[in-house]
Formats: C-alpha cells, sequence, structure tokens
C-alpha cells in the first residue's frame, strides 16, 4: 500500500510540474480581407445590432435573449445575449480608434465563467480593408491543457464570422449560408464507390478525378444513379490531416461493379446541416454543424460515417454560391 501511494503521490507532482510549466495565456488572430471601405467596415463592427446578420454564434440560436445598452455603437456601450445553447455573457465596447482599431471586453457568464479582451483591426490594402479580429485570455491553472483545443475552436468561429460579415458587406463576395435543419432518418442504400486515404489535399484532386469516373461508368452501362453523390468520412483526423473516405454514388444493388467498389450504407437517424455557398466552405461547415450537435447534447454515433452530399452539380451551377451541400452526422 506505501508503494502504491508513494508512487501516486509521484504522479501527482510530475502532472503538477507539467502543468506549471504551461503558459497561461492565450491569443487569437485571424484575418480576411474585404472590399469594402475601411470606414463602412469599422461601423458595421461598433454596430452590436448588426451582430445578428453574422455573428458566428447567434447562427446556431438566432431567437437568443439580447439586449442592448444606451448608445451601444459608442465606448463603454454593450449588449448581452442569454440563449440556451450559446449560453450568457456581454460584449463591451472599451476604446475606438476610428477607423483603425476597436478594443473590447468580453465576460462569459455561461456555460462556465470568464473575461477575454478582444480587438479589432482595420487596414486598408489594394484590394480593400483586411480586417483582423483577436482574443486575449487565460486559463485556469488545471485547464491548461485544453489551450490548443480552446485557441483552435475560437479561431474557426472567427473565420467563420468574417466570412459572413464579408458576405454582408460585399454581396459579390463568397458566403457560406448555413441552415441547421434537424434529426432526418435516412434509409439504406447500395452505392459504387472508391475509397481513399490520405492528406485533404490529394483527397481533393481525387474527388475531382473520382466522382467523373463513377459516373462515367454508370452512364457507359445505361444506369441512373439513384441520388445524388456523396462522401463518407470514416475516420477523420484534423490534427494530422488524415482522412479515411468513400467517394460514393448511389446505384442499384444488381448492376455490374465493374473497377469499382460496392458498399451498403445502413442509413438511420442523422442529424441534417445544409451549406449553400463554394466547397472552400466546407470545413467551416463541418465544424459548425459537429458543434451545434454537441450544443444540443445529442450523441454522435461513431461507428457509422458522416456523409457529405452533393445536391446539386457543380457545372450546372451558376457561381459556387449556389451549391448545396448536406452534411449528415450520425447519431446514436
Amino acid at each position: 500500500m506505501l508503494i502504491v501511494l508513494i508512487v501516486l503521490a509521484i504522479a501527482l507532482a510530475a502532472g503538477l510540474v507539467y502543468l506549471s510549466r504551461l503558459p497561461k495565456d492565450y491569443e487569437v488572430r485571424r484575418s480576411l480581407t474585404m472590399h469594402a471601405d475601411r470606414q463602412a467596415v469599422f461601423d458595421r463592427v461598433r454596430d452590436f445590432r448588426s451582430w445578428d446578420d453574422w455573428s458566428p454564434w447567434l447562427l446556431h440560436e438566432p431567437d437568443a435573449k439580447r439586449d442592448f445598452s444606451a448608445a451601444e455603437d459608442q465606448p463603454g456601450g454593450s449588449y448581452t445575449w442569454d440563449g440556451r445553447l450559446i449560453g450568457a455573457g456581454r460584449l463591451t465596447h472599451i476604446r475606438f480608434d476610428p477607423p483603425g482599431r476597436i478594443e473590447q471586453r468580453l465576460e462569459i457568464q455561461r456555460p462556465f465563467k470568464s473575461g477575454s479582451d478582444v480587438w479589432w483591426e482595420f487596414a486598408e490594402t489594394d484590394e480593400g480593408t483586411e480586417v483582423a479580429w483577436y482574443l486575449r485570455g487565460s486559463m485556469p491553472f488545471l485547464l491548461r491543457p485544453m489551450i490548443p483545443l480552446v485557441r483552435e475552436m475560437i479561431g474557426k468561429d472567427y473565420e467563420l464570422g468574417l466570412a459572413l460579415l464579408r458576405g454582408q458587406l460585399d454581396p459579390d463576395a463568397p458566403r457560406p449560408e448555413l441552415r441547421f435543419e434537424g434529426e432526418t432518418t435516412l434509409q439504406p442504400q447500395s452505392a459504387l464507390l472508391i475509397p481513399f486515404s490520405g492528406r485533404m489535399d490529394a483527397m481533393v484532386r481525387a474527388m475531382e478525378d473520382g466522382f467523373p469516373k463513377l459516373a462515367g461508368h454508370l452512364a457507359s452501362l445505361g444506369v441512373a444513379p439513384v441520388g445524388p453523390p456523396f462522401s463518407a468520412y470514416n475516420k477523420v483526423n484534423v490534427k494530422k490531416n488524415r482522412f479515411e473516405c468513400d467517394m460514393a454514388i448511389p446505384a442499384p444493388a444488381d448492376i455490374a461493379a465493374g473497377p469499382f467498389a460496392r458498399k451498403d450504407f445502413n442509413g438511420g437517424r442523422h442529424y441534417r446541416v445544409t451549406l449553400t455557398g463554394s466547397y472552400d466552405f466546407l470545413e467551416l461547415a463541418w465544424y459548425a454543424a459537429v458543434a451545434h450537435v454537441r450544443m444540443l447534447k445529442l450523441k454522435l454515433d461513431k461507428h457509422r460515417p458522416m456523409l457529405e452530399i452533393y445536391e446539386n452539380d457543380p457545372s450546372s451551377a451558376e457561381s459556387p454560391k449556389e451549391l448545396r451541400t448536406a452534411l449528415l452526422i450520425p447519431l446514436r
């Protein structure tokens, strides 16, 4: 028993030493260039009432309660939010340096208490205005190992928010439109497919080559697909940039597979999110979709693949803005 206690004490001491060497502070920065006047961008960000149109958090819960102080678009002005999914907090304007900088204070009340400094910088460029969104915060001692994850999550939210803000300021700019549509049940289906394993850049090239091959094989047999093409993500390791997926086209179960594989997909309960916009926004859309499911406290079924269904043909769309992709997250 004494030996066990000594080992536990050594392990605890080693853990405390490890935690003490981790930094407590962290910073997030994301930027995007927008074809808009610097003053116009400055005015849009300082107007808290405009955040309804582009906030990456209100996107998840547009009916969350919001209250605004007097002169909310001036230093000292603030707005508060209180939602079932997005928690509660306050954002306050601290200082303006128009049209180049806005400083703010973020105070989270729920689901946990925290405070962070937020600021924006607006710089003129040949293409318009570079908008940079910053956050600086700190993490309690025992939670310091979570800093890389928190920094990545905030960064994704900032990237999505900046893309939505750009779409508000420049109607011609690409922007994602996300709809959280709720639970749905998929029917079982059979599909011809090409398996893939590798990095994202290689996966994109494989899809550009693979889907036309699958469609060409069906056309050579005089057989029409029985549903839109899709990708089934079997394993995803974002940190290592590794993906294992199947490029698939639904087809009758009795046709010749030729050089391709055949697989039966079980269907079942899923949560559906629809992205309208360029495939370039798929990574952000998946991040928002999974975050939304977790906000709802739904349980993911890790034994079934996530599905990315391409509901219209890129060759027939007038622009990438019209592309429609359904993201299906399997649920237990």
